[in-house]
């Protein structure tokens, strides 16, 4: 007969959507209406021989005095363990509140609003979020990132420029009194990111790179190279940062803020390309070999550059003594100067392997007078 549930009886599957926004829905919010079929019915009939499971139980006989259950699918209702009276489809419209600041993967519940039938709770409604990917704006998280170029001329004289944010209103930027944006210069601008979801008093930031446009050589011709350089002659610029020297292969560094006191102000020189784990391979002066983590090498820079040039102009010395006839000695001379020409690379520049293919793992000595070994002499 009809009549409800039994306790515990599982709700219906989730109906499952999707619905497609943009950044301006996910800054404003939107209403959305969705159509969808539930199933809907008037009685629920519980199957008498299987109870509602779909399955029975019978004993087989597996030999003399050796009975065993076997369970299988019910054959009075085909394993359904439930039917219903006057099933149908029904074609439903709802409308689907989504949240400001929703990313791809959010989902929506529209609880109850699933398939309707009689002896179960109502089924649910599951929508699932897709943002578009937009043309101008780069979302990351709760901020908006975008690109803008402007011309040398304005890089330096100031610029003025609008945008037009998701939540509807014109932004309108322009640069500070006497400003000069750099090549890629970042600027923020707070609270005109995106809202923050569960927090829409919390709004993220916009972030703003520059690019800057210079002028086409075509149109940069003697006469105006001269009129510009008479203004710059005059200008003060930053000076140019020293190279600093960074952590890698046969770098000296001295060991810092180590735990074991007995290693702290040892020092050494790395003897690693990369760092596993985070940790160098250190050899230390008088031979022993640890491996330091990062945060506890401190290079060690030499206080006079002219002892550094000359150190390396000694280890020349001594690299072209090796190549000498006894009793010859090597010749004083400046470095060689070339004046050399640069190539435009556009896009990504493709790097040039260290070793050729088919290259010798292991570099042989050669025969003085028969070039290279053969390895199988």
């Amino acid at each position: 007969g009809g009549g409800g549930s039994p306790p515990g009886a599982p709700p219906p599957a989730d109906i499952e959507l999707s619905v497609d926004l943009t950044l301006q829905d996910v800054c404003r919010g939107s209403k959305r209406e969705v159509s969808y079929e539930i199933r809907s019915a008037t009685q629920r009939t519980v199957c008498s021989q299987c109870r509602g499971q779909g399955t029975t139980v019978r004993m087989v006989q597996m030999g003399p005095g050796m009975m065993m259950q076997a369970q299988q699918t019910c054959p009075a209702c085909r394993g359904r363990g439930v039917s219903y009276a006057d099933e149908k489809e029904v074609q439903v419209k709802k409308t689907a509140a989504i949240p400001k600041g929703v990313k791809s993967g959010d989902k929506v519940k529209l609880s109850g609003d699933g398939h309707s039938l009689p002896g179960m709770e109502a089924g649910d409604v599951i929508i699932h979020c897709r943002v578009a990917k937009d043309a101008f704006f780069e979302r990351l998280g709760a901020d908006l990132a975008i690109k803008k170029q402007i011309t040398l001329k304005e890089a330096l004289c100031g610029f003025k420029f609008e945008v037009n944010h998701p939540s509807g209103t014109k932004l309108v930027i322009k640069s500070g009194e006497g400003e000069i944006i750099k090549p890629g210069t970042l600027k923020r601008i707070d609270g005109w990111g995106l809202p923050q979801k569960g927090a829409y008093d919390t709004m993220g930031n916009m972030y703003v790179k520059f690019e800057v446009l210079f002028p086409v050589e075509e149109d940069f011709g003697e006469e105006e190279r001269k009129s510009v350089l008479a203004i710059l002659d005059g200008m003060k610029f930053p000076q140019e940062e020293e190279i600093k020297l960074t952590l890698g292969m046969g770098v000296h560094v001295k060991l810092v803020n180590l735990g074991n006191a007995q290693f702290n102000g040892k020092t050494g020189r790395i003897i690693s390309e990369e760092a596993p784990q985070g940790r160098w391979h250190v050899e230390l002066t008088g031979g022993k070999k640890v491996a330091v983590p990062e945060a506890c090498l401190k290079i060690m820079h030499r206080k006079n550059k002219q002892k550094a040039a000359k150190a390396a102009r000694a280890a020349e010395k001594r690299a072209a003594e090796l190549d000498m006839e006894d009793g010859e000695k090597p010749e004083e001379k400046e470095p060689e100067e070339e004046v050399v020409t640069m190539t435009k690379v556009d896009g990504k520049p493709k790097r040039t392997p260290a070793a050729a293919a088919g290259a010798n793992q292991y570099d042989e000595d050669e025969d003085e007078e028969g070039g290279v070994q053969c390895q199988h002499m």
